[in-house]
């Protein structure tokens, strides 16, 4: 298994990592077919996620295989750059193998040479494993944001955690 940054000439594969994750997972933001980027859009995302050197995309790659990711996005805003929001995704087969734990590694890697001192995110409340990944990378639960999003009908609350590095 490999974790690295993301390359632009990954876009087909992380749109179809992206829209896999929608599928088989109740936990991601966005319902099966609702993402609608083409490559050409993904393609200059990761262009501009590489050139702006704000944020980060890091992979892991099992057989040249995309099976996880995890973005870390920061504002422009002199007042927020210390702060980046994370959101990550690995594929069920995958999941349970230390693919998260090693993208978070590598984001404390990056975090350092680029004077990020706060991670945040949210996760649903009843998303047990991903909860327990991520306090065992040092993340705290800050509040519960109830009612936060509206799945098949019904309201989910989700925690909001962050890590001061």
């Amino acid at each position: 298994m490999t974790i690295r940054e993301i390359r632009i000439a990954d876009a087909k594969k992380f749109l179809e990592l992206r829209k896999n994750l929608d599928t088989e997972s109740k936990f991601m933001m966005l319902e099966p077919d609702e993402r609608k980027t083409t490559i050409e859009e993904e393609e200059k995302y990761i262009e501009d996620v590489i050139k702006n050197k704000l944020s980060l995309i890091l992979v892991s790659e099992i057989n040249n295989q995309l099976v996880g990711y995890l973005s870390a996005n920061r504002e422009k805003f002199t007042r927020m750059r210390h702060s980046a929001y994370i959101v990550t995704g690995i594929v069920k087969n995958y999941t349970g193998q230390g693919i998260g734990t090693k993208l978070f590694v590598e984001l404390e890697n990056w975090c350092k040479s680029n004077d990020i001192h706060r991670l945040e995110l949210t996760v649903m409340c009843h998303n047990l494993a991903a909860v327990a990944l991520y306090k065992k990378m040092g993340f705290e639960i800050e509040g519960t944001k109830k009612h936060s999003l509206c799945i098949e009908r019904q309201y989910v609350d989700e925690y909001y955690m962050a890590k001061l590095l």
